[in-house]
C-alpha cells in the first residue's frame, strides 16, 4: 500500500512542472522510489519557500508542517496523518559555511530533465557529491557508486578527466572517492577561493550570515531529553533501540544514549577498582543484588548520584542539547524513588521524590510494563510479586508527575512492539 508520503511526493512534482528547480543528488529511476529515510534536496533559482509551505499545508494527508529558515535555505518538516514523515531542504545557495561551492548561474546551465524530473547532468551530480562531502570531511556515500557504474567506462573516465582539469586535482578513479581525502579537500578549497562568488566582500558577508545562522540554530533547534523506564524484561532496551532508529532514520535527528544518569561524576566503585574495572563489574553484576542496609551509607551514596544529576545537567545541555541532539536515557532518576534497591539504596522514597523538583526533567518519559507472566518469559530476574509492586509504583508516580509537571509522562503496556513504537513515534512527531 502506498503511504501518504509517496502520494505527496508524486503530487508535489506534478505541481512543480512549471517551476524552475533542480532536484539534487537524485539517482532514483522513479520519484516514488526514494528511500523512506531520505529527504528531498531542492535547489531553486528564486526562493520558493511560501509555495512549498502553502502546498504542503493544503494537502489533506498532511497532519503538520513546521519549518526552520536559514540564510541559504529553508527546511520543511512534513508530518502525515498515517505517521510517515518527509523533510524537504529548499536551497537557494549551495554553500558550506562561507564558501559557495556551486554557483547558481552554473547550476542553471547544468539543469536537465530525467525521468520526468528536473535535475542536473551526471557530471554536475558527481561534482556536487565530491564537493559537498569533502567540504564536510566525508567521502561519497556508498549508495551512489552502483549508479555511476551503470555508465559506460568511457563516460565515467571522461567525467573524471573533466573534474581533474577543472579543479586541478588528480583523482585516479571513482572508488578512491569513497573515503575522505584531506589533500583533496585542500585542493578543492584552493580552487573555490579563487571563484568570483567567493571574493573577499562576498565571503565576508557569507561569514556574517553563517554566524547569524549559528546563533539562530542555538535558539531554534535545541535538543531535548527522553527517558525510558521499566522493570527488567519489560522490553525497554528493545523499544529504546528502535526509537533511536526512528529518530535518526525517520526524523533525521542526531541522538545519544545515556545510561541512568549524566555520568559527569564517575561510578562510585571506580575510586576503589579504577574506572575500567568498575564499569566491567557494573555491566556484569545483576541488578538489585546489593545488601546495603545502612541509611547513612544510602544517604551518602544518593547524595553523590544526586550531585551528578544537578551538575551534570549543564554538561548534557552544552555537549548535546545545544548541538540539537536528542538525549535518550536508559533509565532515569525515577529508579531512586521506586526501586532504590536497584542501586543498593535504602531510603524513604518521599525524600528523593521531593528532590525531583530540582532535577532536569525529560520532555518525554515512557514507563514500559507488561503482565508478570510475560516479563518472566523474557527475563527471570524478579519475583512475580516484585514485578507487580514495582509496576504499580511507577504507574502511580508517572500519573502524579503528569499532573505536577509540564513534561509528559506515559505508562505504556508493552505487549505488541509495533503498537508501542507507533504510540511513541506519534508523540515524538508533536515535538519536531
Amino acid at each position: 500500500m502506498t503511504n501518504q508520503r509517496k502520494l505527496f511526493i508524486q503530487s508535489l512534482f506534478t505541481e512543480l512542472q512549471d517551476k524552475d528547480y533542480i532536484l539534487l543528488k537524485s539517482i532514483e529511476k522513479h520519484i516514488c522510489a526514494i528511500d523512506e529515510s531520505s529527504d528531498l534536496d531542492i535547489w531553486w533559482k528564486n526562493e520558493q519557500d511560501d509555495f512549498l509551505a502553502d502546498f504542503a499545508q493544503n494537502q489533506s494527508c498532511v497532519e503538520k508542517v513546521s519549518s526552520h529558515r536559514q540564510s541559504f535555505m529553508n527546511q520543511l518538516f512534513i508530518f502525515f496523518k498515517d505517521g510517515s514523515f518527509l523533510q524537504i531542504d529548499s536551497l537557494y545557495k549551495l554553500i558550506r559555511k562561507d564558501l559557495i561551492y556551486l554557483a547558481n548561474d552554473y547550476l542553471k546551465t547544468q539543469q536537465i530533465i530525467r525521468n520526468g524530473i528536473k535535475t542536473y547532468t551526471y557530471f554536475c551530480l558527481l561534482e556536487h557529491l565530491v564537493l559537498f562531502n569533502h567540504l564536510n570531511f566525508s567521502g561519497i556515500p556508498e549508495k551512489y557508486f552502483p549508479y555511476f557504474e551503470e555508465l559506460s567506462e568511457k563516460s565515467l573516465k571522461t567525467m573524471l578527466i573533466h573534474f581533474n582539469q577543472k579543479y586541478g586535482t588528480s583523482i585516479p578513479d571513482l572508488s578512491s572517492l569513497a573515503a575522505f581525502q584531506p589533500d583533496l579537500r585542500k585542493q578543492l578549497i584552493q580552487y573555490l577561493e579563487q571563484r568570483k562568488a567567493n571574493r573577499f566582500l562576498l565571503r565576508l558577508s557569507a561569514k556574517i550570515q553563517y554566524g547569524m545562522d549559528s546563533i539562530k540554530n542555538l535558539s531554534d533547534q535545541r535538543g531535548f531529553l527522553i527517558s525510558f523506564s521499566g522493570v527488567d524484561g519489560a522490553g525497554k532496551s528493545t523499544i529504546l533501540k528502535e526509537t533511536r532508529q526512528i529518530l535518526t532514520k525517520k526524523f533525521r535527528k542526531k541522538t545519544v544514549v545515556i545510561r541512568h544518569r549524566p555520568s559527569l561524576l564517575p561510578i562510585l566503585s571506580s575510586f576503589v577498582y579504577g574506572k575500567k574495572e568498575a564499569e566491567n563489574r557494573s555491566a556484569t553484576r545483576l541488578p538489585r543484588m546489593g545488601n546495603n542496609t545502612s541509611r547513612l551509607n544510602s544517604l551518602l551514596r544518593f547524595s553523590y548520584y544526586y550531585a551528578d544529576y544537578l551538575f551534570g545537567r549543564s554538561y548534557i545541555f552544552i555537549k548535546y542539547q545545544l548541538r540539537n541532539y536528542i538525549v535518550l536515557y536508559d533509565r532515569y532518576y525515577f529508579d531512586f524513588i521506586i526501586d532504590g534497591k536497584r542501586t543498593n539504596l535504602k531510603l524513604n522514597k518521599a525524600f528523593p521524590k521531593w528532590l525531583y523538583r530540582f532535577v532536569q526533567k525529560p520532555k518525554f518519559n515512557f514507563f514500559l510494563y507488561a503482565p508478570a507472566e510475560i516479563i518472566l518469559k523474557r527475563k527471570q530476574e524478579l519475583e512475580p510479586q516484585a514485578i507487580k509492586t514495582l509496576t504499580v509504583g511507577y504507574q502511580s508516580l508517572f500519573a502524579e508527575f503528569e499532573e505536577a509537571y509540564e513534561q509528559q509522562y506515559f505508562s505504556i503496556e508493552n505487549i505488541e512492539k509495533e503498537k508501542t513504537l507507533h504510540f511513541i513515534s506519534a508523540k515524538l512527531a508533536q515535538a519536531m
